[in-house]
């Protein structure tokens, strides 16, 4: 019995990777977050055990996944990449420290991913060579010397609340104020919302604007208009996985976790995926296991 630490992709259910994909399809108990696309949370067994994470301490979690894991196949499903903001190390040490087996299948990360779905290379020849990320929930906490200094494309994650004042600090430190700036709300998913303004101005642009979103601050969001100019814009949203085999993970999964035998957090029953025959991303196409096919995503 393990625990998978996989990462769901930054919004869009189609940005998942394919092992990460078998692992939730495969798994006695799924621990998601609250933002993971419901259409992979369906993906699951439906005997499968289903926690929402939200309502639980960090601590608690730790504990969960090392009860859960020394008897079930345990996903823990995470937004983006369990290892870029996603408390991913703090859940493998625990494990580690318990002797549980586990395994880290990496995720899209919203970094590069969010920006680029928005028309933003945060890299571009000539503009930006390097990139910095940074967790801006608490913004006087952040070193704003150091980041106004830092060379190439600022990536800021949970830095919408704080926006006025991250854009207030890096200005005093020396970042000009008429560097472009931009904020992309439930990037990759069919809700994204994208507005861009000088960094002076950015916070009264996106004042309005809901969250997850992604601040972007560098010359490359420049080039955005360009890009969307040109129309490129990336695929349509994914809805649609197919399946690399007829057999479906409830059907060849073995015993799973019951419901009788919870004592954390609520479980959610959904209809038997191999009895509707559809997956809940999109059509399930049966085929053998060497005739995989696949789909190219935004």
């Amino acid at each position: 019995m393990t625990v998978a630490l996989v990462g769901a992709g930054p919004g869009d259910p189609g940005l998942i990777t394919v092992k990460g994909l078998e692992r939730v399809r495969a798994c006695d108990v799924l621990v998601y977050d609250r933002l993971v696309a419901p259409e992979l949370v369906d993906e699951a067994p439906a005997d499968a055990l289903r926690i929402e994470r939200d309502h639980l301490e960090q601590d608690e979690v730790n504990d969960l996944l090392v009860a859960l894991g020394d008897h079930h196949d345990v996903v823990r499903l995470k937004g983006g990449d369990p290892f870029l903001f996603g408390r991913g190390g703090e859940e493998a040490l625990a494990l580690a420290g318990a002797g549980v087996p586990f395994e880290v299948i990496p995720g899209v990360s919203s970094l590069a991913s969010v920006p680029a779905s928005a028309g933003i290379p945060v890299t571009h020849r000539g503009l930006s060579a390097s990139v910095t990320a940074f967790a801006a929930h608490d913004v006087e906490r952040l070193d704003a010397a150091a980041l106004a200094r830092a060379p190439g494309t600022l990536v800021a994650f949970m830095g919408l609340a704080g926006l006025e004042r991250l854009a207030e600090r890096l200005i005093e430190h020396g970042r000009p104020a008429a560097t472009p700036a931009a904020v992309v709300s439930a990037g990759t998913t069919e809700r994204e919302r994208v507005v861009t303004a000088p960094l002076g101005a950015i916070a009264t642009a996106a004042e309005d604007m809901p969250t997850p979103a992604l601040v972007v601050v560098g010359d490359v969001v420049s080039l955005r208009a360009a890009i969307q100019r040109a129309g490129q814009r990336g695929a349509p949203r994914s809805r649609e996985i197919p399946r690399a085999a007829s057999t479906t993970a409830a059907e060849t999964s073995g015993n799973r976790f019951r419901r009788s035998t919870r004592s954390f957090g609520p479980a959610t029953p959904t209809a038997p995926i191999a009895s509707v025959r559809r997956s809940k991303i999109g059509a399930a196409t049966p085929a053998s296991p060497s005739s995989a096919s696949s789909r190219s995503t935004a």
